[in-house]
């Protein structure tokens, strides 16, 4: 038998394409598993080849050999973040991979882009997003934006649903509202099909034809479908009317991701002192010259007149307010809740997705149960469930460590000291690195734009 020298072992590696098996620990460290409520305090976690290994206290005699130690002390490790409402702005690779840096830097590892924008291929940025050597989260995908105007009669629905499942999209996005021969044809083909269909309530229809789908994007899709938007009126959901809205959406089974913080964020649009600390601060300047200029431009968007009307922003602060009411009456009734930013405009990717979980806690849902939506339910959603989503063995370490404790205030979700994804670490230095990589290409991209 040939003797296998440590120089050949090193020869036959490089030659196989192959890499020895590391062991990385984390230390000391408070781990939250989201397995269950509560945290694990001085414990360590063990990972070999991305994957969690063990889960132990710090009391316990280590058995194997480590080759990286990541101090946890005084620290708290818990699954990474999935933001289920993200859009993808861009349509080149240097655009996409500026997004993922920000989004790692704020401890999201899975994101589901809510609709293929004209000029992307997100099929392709799946499959570059999900390579094991690229910087970025784990993606899913819809197709694009379904408009009323695209699915005209029920051959197009069928079309569109055949068109979706070649193409490989992870799910069906539902943009406005149907007629309800063509969105009961969608459906029906979907389910043939085998892909979900996702997206925003038919408001015109009653709700039950909404529940039909696999989930509910915005809680004031809820709203709406109870309100009259020509008359600028919102229902006052009473306990009554409360009741009998949440026992057929938890009947239903459907997944709801409220997306608060996009409508608290107009408040921000239309009040001029706020929208000038809006347009400097450090998040917007992360953004493409292009978003940026979208929404600060006037009359664009929410800066458009009829947003400053005390009228309409009556309306805005009625809306906010049930869409509160809601989100908590939903999560009080068991309904499986998402975490999802929607960074459109002046809401940045990744730090969009603190502001939506803050938003949810001002609503009334405890800590640990909106980083349950934002981990556990998510991973379910998106069918993860065998690899992410919890600190337990055999899961991927998709970790992220905190500074502070997120189930004592929610707001400590920005406090990361560190992300690991993709079998890669990246500490606090490596975090603001990226931040600033950001920063700096922003900052030239804006420069020749002003030549």
């Amino acid at each position: 038998m040939m003797k296998i020298t440590s120089a050949l072992l090193l020869l036959l590696l490089v030659l196989s394409d192959c890499t020895l098996a590391e062991i990385v620990l984390f230390d000391n460290v408070n781990v939250i598993p989201m397995d269950r409520e509560g945290v694990l305090s001085q414990h360590r976690v063990l990972v070999k080849d991305g994957v969690i290994i063990a889960i132990e206290s710090v009391s316990k005699k280590l058995s194997v050999d480590v080759d990286v130690i990541i101090e946890g002390k005084g620290q708290y490790l818990m699954p990474g973040f999935s933001d289920t409402h993200y859009h993808q702005s861009g349509i080149n690779q240097t655009d996409f991979d500026l997004q993922y840096k920000l989004l790692i830097a704020n401890g999201i590892t899975n994101v589901l882009c809510m609709g293929e924008l004209k000029g992307q291929d997100t099929i392709d940025i799946r499959a570059r997003a999900g390579a094991h050597n690229t910087l970025a989260p784990y993606y899913f995908t819809t197709g694009p934006m379904l408009e009323k105007s695209d699915l005209k009669t029920p051959d197009a629905a069928v079309k569109t649903v055949r068109f979706h499942k070649a193409r490989g999209y992870d799910f069906i996005k539902i943009h406005s509202n149907l007629s309800a021969e063509v969105y009961l044809a969608l459906l029906r083909e979907a389910e043939i099909a085998g892909i979900a269909v996702i997206g925003h309530a038919q408001r015109e229809l009653p709700l039950e034809y909404s529940l039909r789908m696999a989930s509910i994007a915005h809680m004031e899709e809820f709203v709406m479908v109870y309100s009259d938007e020509d008359n600028l009126r919102i229902e006052n959901f009473d306990k009554t009317l409360l009741r009998q809205i949440t026992a057929r959406v938890k009947d239903s089974g459907v997944y709801v991701a409220p997306t608060l913080s996009i409508v608290k964020k107009i408040q921000q649009y239309s009040d001029t002192a706020k929208f000038e600390r809006l347009k400097n601060s450090y998040e917007s300047s992360l953004l493409s010259v292009e978003e940026y200029e979208q929404y600060t431009a006037p009359g664009k968007n929410y800066l458009a007149p009829v947003f400053s009307t005390p009228k309409l922003m009556n309306y805005v602060e009625n809306i906010i307010h049930a869409n509160g009411k809601l989100t908590l009456a939903f999560y009080k009734a068991g309904i499986p809740l998402l975490v999802g930013s929607d960074n459109f405009g002046l809401h940045t990717a990744g730090f969009s997705f603190h502001d939506e979980m803050e938003a949810m806690n001002d609503a009334g849902i405890p800590a640990y149960e909106i980083l349950k939506a934002a981990t556990v339910t998510s991973s379910r959603y998106l069918k993860r469930t065998a690899t992410a989503g919890t600190i337990t063995p055999g899961k991927n370490a998709e970790l992220i460590l905190l500074a502070k404790n997120p189930l004592e205030d929610i707001s400590n979700t920005r406090q990361v000291s560190g992300v690991m994804l993709k079998g890669r670490w990246f500490d606090k230095s490596a975090l603001q690195s990226l931040l600033k990589e950001v920063e700096v290409e922003r900052a030239r991209q804006r420069n020749l734009q002003a030549r």
